[in-house]
């Protein structure tokens, strides 16, 4: 695996389009280090010195060959010897191609009737067709999937859907061959669809004390997923559950585990206590490989992840690491080999009750693409001894899409600063990492290694009597010389001055896929949502329209600084956020004993490459 610089090569016998090598109308410029350069149809890869350090004849394979150069987003492409050319497309019978933007070959998918595509020969068109709908978390296809989690069955598990587009959506959600729901999404509109658990994938109701049951085995569930499609593009978001209270004002159902049906229990109220959610990716942006990220098990808590498939008969190898609890064709050592179809979901769990397993560092890998979401049934964060659990789930990001520069930013708990814990995995051997402002020293870490777990600032609330102690956490750069992966936890109430909210994760999102504008959504449920944008300094943020003006704080030495703002409770739900120059984005909300995390959004653009050249 390498990683792909931004950068390419001036191509100066600029051959066209029939020996393989036209740039498109895009500017060259210097030629990199591992970077192609074109002689009509030998391929040259740039020594960055001024000379090659090999050449390649691609006809011999019957190729062409093309220079390297910049995406339609402005990320570079390596090319080199290519099997087609980007962008050429055919359909027929609904059976549609479509040659890689890296020329590497062609996509098959259906041209899919519920998602407003028309089959022509040319190929398949529609404003969800590929590629009219763009490498990003906004698309036309999503795989909404339960995963172990033991809130009580009475709170609904949900998908939040918003319009991204300039017309209304008509969104279709099925499960199997059976038709769920069918609605439409105004512009700009945001609509909440409940749906119902799926028991073989969420387990058992914790009781009133708040004891969960046993988590099980690793388990296949045919047709476990959901899939939401849409004749235009939206994002969506899967909330479990979506709500933290039921029967607010004194009238909790009767059915529901609620504190004072516990010996010694005081809560009346019907609480959720276990929430978090997850940022969905299209299906057209996933991959077939995965590096996990999750929790450490305790008793009759599991680490878990969830591989969904996308398409019938996908075949997936996994590499754990720990210990897990067999069954599904996976074994005790995480290994396995197994094939499912469409909408088929594998959920793995780590070892638990006397084990303490952790299933991140874990491998997935998929001859097509799969939907991964790592989380915990019910975690303590920083330490098993924090009250209290909390539910995580977040859709991990393809390794494709890995960067090695993140920007990692504290919590805005109601009226506080609230410290955090990050943790980074490796996917290559000596990958050296930094961090600024010098929170810890350097460190390097390869693929077999544990996630490294850094906790920024700390807060000890003083028992009767005594004062609180506080260290107050910052917003750190992450630097690396190779692709990583970094998680970012909320932590219980117990250890944050606020006393808001419980354990949450969400992934960070890499600088390289920041962008410039999103649509996102924040749960409408929750007592309070936030905000942190994470943007260059200088550069003006507006949200819904108006300038952001937030106090702003500086990441150290870097030239980034975060924004931290109160989202209004009133209005659709739906926001949009814009600059001028590429900015990060982080939602995430408090309720009552619980609270949640994720990326508002990102580009998807495949700036990893996998395996061989």
């Amino acid at each position: 695996m390498l990683s792909v610089t931004r950068c390419s090569c001036d191509d100066d016998s600029n051959p066209s389009a029939g020996d393989g090598g036209s740039d498109s109308g895009l500017a060259p410029f210097e030629c990199a280090e591992d970077s192609v350069q074109c002689d009509g149809s030998v391929a040259k890869v740039c020594n960055g010195k001024g000379g090659f350090k090999r050449t390649t004849d691609c006809s011999k394979d019957g190729h062409a060959c093309m220079s390297s150069r910049l995406s339609a987003t402005g990320n570079p492409l390596a090319l080199g010897c290519v099997v087609c050319t980007p962008g050429e497309a055919s359909c027929s019978d609904g059976k549609a191609s479509l040659c890689r933007e890296d020329g590497t070959g062609y996509d098959a998918f259906d041209c899919d009737v519920m998602q407003g595509m028309v089959c022509e020969a040319d190929g398949c068109k529609g404003a969800c067709a590929p590629p009219e709908v763009t490498a990003s978390y906004i698309g036309c296809d999503y795989y909404p999937t339960v995963t172990l989690n033991p809130v009580w069955s009475g709170f609904d598990f949900a998908v939040a859907v918003a319009n991204a587009s300039s017309e209304p959506a008509t969104v279709y959600v099925t499960r199997g061959e059976t038709m769920v729901r069918t609605l439409t999404v105004a512009v700009n509109a945001l609509e909440i669809v409940k749906l119902e658990w799926v028991p073989l994938l969420k387990g058992g109701d914790q009781d009133a004390c708040q004891i969960p049951p046993e988590p099980g085995d690793s388990r296949v569930v045919k047709d476990g997923a959901y899939r939401v499609r849409s004749d235009r593009p939206v994002t969506v978001y899967q909330l479990s559950p979506l709500e933290y209270e039921i029967g607010k004002g004194g009238n909790p159902p009767a059915e529901c585990p609620v504190g004072t049906k516990c010996p010694g229990g005081i809560v009346p109220e019907c609480l959720s206590y276990t929430n978090d959610a997850s940022l969905l990716l299209p299906a057209t942006t996933l991959s077939g490989d995965y590096i996990v990220m999750s929790w450490p098990s305790r008793g009759n808590t599991s680490s878990f992840f969830a591989v969904t498939a996308t398409q019938d008969g996908t075949h997936v190898t996994l590499k754990g690491r720990g210990k897990f609890r067999p069954g599904g064709g996976v074994t005790r050592e995480g290994t396995g080999d197994i094939t499912l179809d469409r909408g088929d979901v594998l959920e793995v769990l780590s070892s638990h009750g006397m084990d303490s397993e952790d299933a991140s560092g874990s491998v997935v890998h998929a001859d097509k693409p799969v939907q991964v979401i790592g989380g915990h049934s019910c975690a303590n964060i920083p330490d098993a001894t924090t009250p209290a659990c909390d539910h995580l789930e977040q859709g991990l990001f393809p390794t494709q899409i890995l960067g090695s520069d993140y920007i990692v930013s504290y919590p805005a708990a109601v009226a506080s600063q609230s410290p955090y814990v990050m943790r980074i995995s490796a996917v290559q051997s000596n990958t050296k990492i930094e961090f600024e402002p010098k929170v810890h020293d350097a460190i390097t870490l390869g693929p077999d290694d544990a996630p490294f777990q850094l906790t920024v600032g700390k807060f000890t609330r003083g028992v009767a009597g005594e004062q609180n102690t506080e260290e107050l956490p910052v917003d750190v750069r992450v630097k690396s010389n190779k692709p990583i992966l970094i998680a970012q936890y909320m932590l219980g109430q117990a250890a944050v001055p606020s006393g808001s909210g419980d354990p949450s994760m969400a992934l960070v999102v890499p600088t390289a896929q920041y962008r410039r504008s999103y649509t996102f959504t924040a749960s409408p449920t929750y007592d309070s949502n936030f905000i942190n944008v994470i943007a260059p300094i200088g550069v003006a943020i507006t949200l819904d329209g108006a300038l952001l003006t937030a106090d702003a704080k500086d990441v150290g030495e870097t030239d980034y600084h975060v924004l931290r703002a109160k989202l209004p409770a009133t209005g659709t739900g739906v926001h949009r956020i814009e600059a001028d120059e590429p900015f990060g984005l982080v939602v995430y909300g408090y309720g009552r004993y619980t609270s949640y995390m994720y990326p508002g959004g990102l580009d998807l653009d495949r700036i990893t490459v996998v395996g061989p050249q």
